[in-house]
């Protein structure tokens, strides 16, 4: 057991959790003792609210799986703040960090709502694969990828259940290794200035293609990134149907490696607007990103003083439906050699064009439209 004089208490909402002060004031949080990542409060915040507006849409008693738990830190929290989940369970190899998440959820006063287990994570996901002990959400936030949990995850999720994936192999899926993550994901990568875009997508369509597998297919419900982590949310739907839906939302983006342009939908080797050679992302998931019903849900839960994670979903509700493959204004300024706009008087300027525009989750200077490039292209020059 880790002893009390290298434990701190943390707030976070709600909260107390217990973790280890090395966690605290690490730069780069230790995974021993235990692991405690302060930096993802902000993820855990939108989480929240996702798994609470779930949960109150589905209407019964939902169930919660914190697979690779740590110190506790989300589970927690589900059971804290979120009170239509009925039962959390939380689960971690390390027997330190569940002792300390047995603690914390007696100071908390949520023990009865904890089930506590210290197994690798796969057999875990497998004791909980049939069909009156699997769960309505699961959350897999691994060191790295998580598409070795993949499959047992699915497995371990009710039909139309929730499951939340995170990935902080950021190197692989934004670009950086395009051979990487074809191999581990089964689409090329690219580096660009909507790459995180591109790696949200290509786990995305990792986890569609292993649904397939089970005759089942995916509904995405949220994605977003950050330096160190991407993050996406989707349903599991029955049915071979879903599964051939889902093959029609699986493509490419294009991105001309001259002029700018980008399309997503079959590869393309040539520009069609200046005949340059394309840079080609995929195959990745080319639907949208976000659940209309959903993020609507997590935004009539908000306090009369909205949070940073309210702005954040209310920005995923703007951009619900528009196409895959954001600006950002700096990189067309650059290109343009003309003085960065802002992104407001940019969107504000396409609008008024009666095109679509808003900003992006992925990018605070980026925005997402239906415009074409050249409309875009006038907006900003327009303003300069």
């Amino acid at each position: 057991m880790v002893s009390e004089d290298e434990v701190a208490e943390v707030k976070e909402g709600d909260t107390i959790i217990l973790a280890p002060k090395s966690s605290i004031f690490s730069k780069i949080p230790p995974k021993s003792p235990a692991f405690y990542n302060p930096a993802a409060k902000l993820s855990r915040d939108v989480s929240l609210k996702i798994y609470s507006a779930y949960a109150t849409l589905l209407g019964v008693d939902v169930t919660f799986a914190d697979v690779l738990a740590g110190v506790g830190a989300r589970g927690l929290r589900v059971a804290k703040e979120c009170q239509r989940v009925n039962l959390v369970y939380l689960n971690d190899l390390n027997h330190k960090a569940i002792e300390l998440a047995k603690k914390a959820a007696e100071l908390n006063g949520v023990s009865e709502r904890c089930v506590f287990t210290a197994e690798d994570a796969l057999v875990f996901l497998a004791e909980h694969s049939i069909p009156r002990s699997r769960f309505d959400i699961v959350d897999i936030d691994p060191f790295g990828s998580p598409l070795p949990y993949l499959p047992a995850a699915l497995r371990a999720v009710k039909r139309s259940g929730l499951v939340s994936l995170t990935a902080t192999d950021t190197a692989v899926l934004c670009g950086v290794y395009p051979n990487v993550a074809l191999r581990r994901y089964g689409g090329l990568s690219l580096r660009c200035e909507y790459g995180n875009e591109v790696g949200a997508r290509l786990l995305l369509s990792s986890a569609a293609r292993q649904a397939m597998s089970i005759n089942a297919g995916i509904t995405p419900v949220f994605a977003h990134a950050s330096r160190h982590y991407i993050r996406v949310y989707f349903t599991l739907e029955s049915g071979a149907s879903k599964a051939d839906e889902n093959l029609g939302k699986i493509g490419y983006i294009n991105q001309c490696s001259k002029c700018g342009y980008r399309e997503s939908g079959e590869r393309r080797e040539l520009c069609p607007t200046c005949r340059a050679r394309m840079h080609n992302a995929g195959p990745l998931w080319v639907g949208t990103l976000f659940s209309r019903s959903i993020l609507e849900a997590a935004l009539r839960l908000r306090s009369e003083r909205p949070k940073p994670e309210d702005k954040i979903l209310a920005i995923a509700l703007d951009e619900c439906d528009l196409p895959p493959a954001y600006y950002t204004v700096d990189e067309l300024a650059e290109r343009m050699k003309v003085v960065t706009p802002s992104v407001k008087d940019v969107i504000g300027s396409l609008r008024a064009r009666g095109f679509r525009a808003a900003r992006t989750v992925f990018n605070p200077k980026g925005l997402r439209t239906d415009a074409p490039k050249e409309a875009v292209e006038e907006a900003v020059l327009g303003l300069k």
